[in-house]
């Protein structure tokens, strides 16, 4: 833009301001918003609990955590379990051992554990894979519980709704299972049924 150019866009600008105020540099606002309606509010969403699991983690779950930045972060390796069908007890997935953990932040802010979980499922019945992550938020301590929100990957056929369905994992470390040379927590997956 040359200076005479710029120099008559600025003497424009003034004059519209000197003749139409603030109105000239108005952008029009869209028409106010209508009250809600109540029977148009989205739906409350429900849950269903899919499977039960066991999982055995490393040894001295509790201490395996180092400093961060934000607090202490948490490094628990997965070694293997099961997940089974709520109702029956039936084994419907071995959890993958070696593979997966949970390698969430216990907070310095407010000691609150928001989780990163990692976690791979074999099917008992077909024999696919699912990969599971997500992030959450619980406590950390005597009682170490924690809900997660969940993605799954898979390729099994049976199991496809999964994919596109938001899961919850409910976890929990009973500190009875909490023992130096082995670890166990067990966990619910709930499936949101309205999704």
């Amino acid at each position: 833009m040359s200076t005479s150019t710029f120099r008559l866009f600025f003497l424009f600008a003034i004059l519209s301001l000197a003749t139409s105020g603030y109105r000239a540099l108005a952008i029009a606002m869209p028409k106010a918003i209508q009250p809600y309606r109540r029977d148009a509010m989205p739906a409350v969403p429900t849950f269903t609990r899919l499977y039960d699991a066991m999982i055995l983690l490393v040894p001295d779950a509790n201490g395996h955590i180092t400093e961060s930045p934000f607090g202490e972060r948490e490094y628990i390796g997965f070694l293997g379990g099961n997940c089974t069908d709520p109702t029956t007890g039936e084994v419907v997935a071995n959890i993958v051992p070696y593979v997966g953990g949970e390698f969430g932040i216990i907070s310095s802010e407010n000691s609150a554990l928001y989780t990163e979980v990692h976690l791979v499922l074999q099917f008992v019945d077909d024999g696919d894979i699912a990969y599971l992550s997500g992030e959450g938020v619980g406590t950390f301590g005597s009682t170490t519980a924690a809900v997660t929100y969940l993605r799954m990957e898979t390729n099994s056929a049976s199991r496809q709704q999964l994919v596109t369905t938001p899961l919850l994992l409910s976890i929990e470390f009973p500190s009875d299972l909490q023992r130096t040379d082995e670890t166990v927590a067990l966990f619910s997956l709930f499936t949101m049924d309205n999704a």
